[in-house]
């Protein structure tokens, strides 16, 4: 395996969850020491690193928390502090068996910051000092300093344990509920002071759910150290006089994809939190890791390839746009949640007389239960009307998406939007879970080989399709760099056009043109014409890759004052479109809660 620190710095790196929870559920008793199981039952111990392994996790954490000198004491186990962080280290050594990483874990004394300044203070800070030594003797990969509610204790181990090594350190602070310390300092004033005391990454655990992670880890991005988050599963609730934690698997796999999106380096879970919720968290690291471990589990070679039978321009209205360089436009328009699509076939038939080139038809969008897009699809099609079919690799198996594809060709579907789709979100359906055999990238080169008349075994095919293939981009992205090299290779796989989410700031459009032009691949513009201020804060708040300008928000809020916050929006829109229509291929519109006629006042005067 790459160094520790080199995969945090690729992203995407997945941690286990829970031990002392569920060591619990497994029959513990509460008033026993957990990290003694280490000793008397220590199958259980390596049936729980197994279970988080299998379940995806490539760091395992030793049961060595509260294995510190005064912690143990509690028990009557002081004497035997060096034998049970012996025994975790090995355990989870014994597991990792080189496929994972091995994170030495230690946890507060319990102390509070009035005691720290007193003798007993530093005394607890000696007896941790004493058990880092046992777990650097043992050669972990990496220290796992964590659920320090006590800043100032953090501070004084890290700084301690930087003067004994040059090992990775990860310093987790423990928030309040509300996202602030203990003494109300903010998630950068924690990140800072945690660098500066020679933590290697930085972050917060415990104290809170997802929810909670998402609202300080993303604060305590890019002040010079990666970012670690693990949340609770949900706050503690008392059901019938027992505690549980709420927050399900699925809620944790779709804030695992926000928390990444958003620049967060790595992410695992807390209290609460077991096998399952690691399992679906994989999926959302699957697409965002470098770590081939956690790649899409169907690999298609990046080999060079011959152009494709059918010529761009010879595929669909969009394709010969493209390819002559004329101004291209598409707006998106959602499937119905029921069987009813009158609605959307006379807002497809008004885009198309208005001048529209393709409809966009997105398939199950934010992971909802909606009618299948290629339904929808084939309906245009009988209207007359242009679809761009958005196919998503999260609900079908790598068989299952080729059957989809030749069967949408058949249907007549010619242009694609080709995204590899967030992970199902909680909802009705809890226990639905996303397949993920293969990203945009993977399902990007399988096209390539349909358009060129050979499917992904290389076997040739009864005739080629005539795909033209649409990829997404996101300017705002966190990790921008990230999001560069993945739109180059989509390029390689064989994009051939950009689509790219809404943004609002004009620096980070033209940043983004600047930067994508050696790529060759001609740009269509996303946009999404505010309804409101709340739209706008929604929108900048919640979405992981869009962010409003404060000068917008300011804009949308005298709009609104005056009742004319659409069409401010409408404005804003037009504005950023007239800003550089020099410099890019078209305009994708989405507008808000299926409003077509905004998006027809958008494009007013650019088709």
């Amino acid at each position: 395996m790459r160094p520790f620190l080199d995969a945090v710095a690729a992203g995407g790196l997945l941690f286990d969850g829970a031990m002392g929870s569920l060591l619990y559920e497994r029959g513990v008793f509460l008033n026993h020491c957990f990290e003694e199981i280490n000793l008397s039952q220590p199958d259980l111990i390596r049936q729980i690193h197994a279970d988080y392994l299998q379940a995806g996790a490539r760091v395992l954490t030793t049961n060595t928390f509260g294995a510190s000198t005064p912690r143990l004491a509690a028990h009557g186990l002081a004497e035997q502090m060096e034998a049970i962080n012996t025994a975790g280290v090995r355990l989870a050594q014994e597991i990792a068996g080189g496929r994972a990483y091995v994170a030495g874990s230690v946890g507060p004394t319990g102390i509070g910051l009035d005691t720290l300044t007193r003798p007993e203070g530093l005394e607890a800070i000696d007896a941790l000092e004493a058990q880092l030594m046992v777990l650097l003797k043992l050669d972990v990969d990496v220290i796992l300093f964590e659920t320090f509610g006590v800043l100032q204790e953090l501070e004084l181990i890290t700084r301690r344990a930087r003067a004994h090594t040059t090992k990775p350190l990860i310093a987790l602070y423990k928030f309040k509920p509300s996202g602030l310390g203990a003494e109300g300092q903010t998630p950068r004033q924690v990140a800072k002071r945690l660098i500066e005391a020679g933590a290697d990454v930085i972050g917060a655990n415990c104290g809170g759910g997802p929810d909670l992670m998402f609202d300080v880890a993303p604060k305590m991005v890019g002040l010079g150290a990666p970012v670690l988050a693990q949340g609770n599963a949900g706050r503690p609730s008392s059901v019938e006089e027992r505690t549980i934690y709420v927050a399900n698997p699925e809620y944790f796999g779709v804030f695992a994809r926000r928390l990444l999106k958003a620049g967060v380096a790595a992410v695992g879970g807390c209290c609460g939190t077991r096998p399952e919720h690691i399992r679906r968290m994989a999926n959302a690291t699957r697409m965002m890791s470098a770590d081939a471990a956690v790649a899409p589990r169907v690999e298609i070679t990046a080999a060079p390839r011959a152009p494709a039978a059918t010529p761009l321009k010879d595929r669909s209205p969009l394709g010969a746009a493209l390819a002559e360089g004329r101004f291209a436009t598409s707006v998106e328009l959602n499937p119905p949640l029921g069987f009813d699509l009158d609605k959307q076939l006379r807002a497809a038939r008004a885009l198309q007389a208005f001048g529209v080139t393709t409809v966009n038809i997105a398939d199950g969008p934010r992971a909802s239960l909606r009618m299948g897009n290629l339904a929808m699809a084939r309906l245009l099609i009988e209207a007359g009307v242009q679809p761009a079919l958005h196919v998503c690799c999260r609900d079908r198996s790598f068989l299952g998406l080729q059957a989809h594809l030749l069967a949408a060709h058949v249907l007549g579907v010619r242009d694609l939007v080709i995204i590899t789709g967030d992970p199902p979100k909680m909802g009705p359906y809890p226990h639905s879970t996303g397949v993920y055999d293969i990203d945009s990238v993977g399902l990007l080169r399988v096209l390539a080989d349909f358009n060129r008349g050979v499917d992904p075994a290389g076997k040739p095919m009864p005739a080629p399709t005539a795909f033209v293939c649409a990829t997404g981009a996101e300017p705002a992205a966190i990790d921008y760099e990230r999001e560069l090299r993945r739109l180059e290779m989509k390029r390689d796989a064989g994009a051939d056009v950009v689509l790219t989410q809404p943004v609002y700031d004009p620096f980070k459009i033209t940043r983004f043109l600047d930067d994508v032009a050696s790529l060759g691949l001609p740009v269509m513009l996303g946009l999404c014409p505010l309804a409101s201020l709340r739209n706008a804060q929604f929108l900048n708040d919640n979405v992981p890759g869009m962010s409003v300008p404060d000068y917008i928000l300011a804009r949308m809020a005298a709009a609104d004052a005056r009742g004319e916050g659409q069409a401010e929006g409408v404005a804003i829109a037009r504005e950023a479109l007239d800003a550089v229509r020099h410099r890019v291929q078209g305009a994708y519109i989405m507008p808000p809660f299926g409003r077509h006629k905004l998006a027809m006042k958008v494009l007013e005067g650019f088709i």
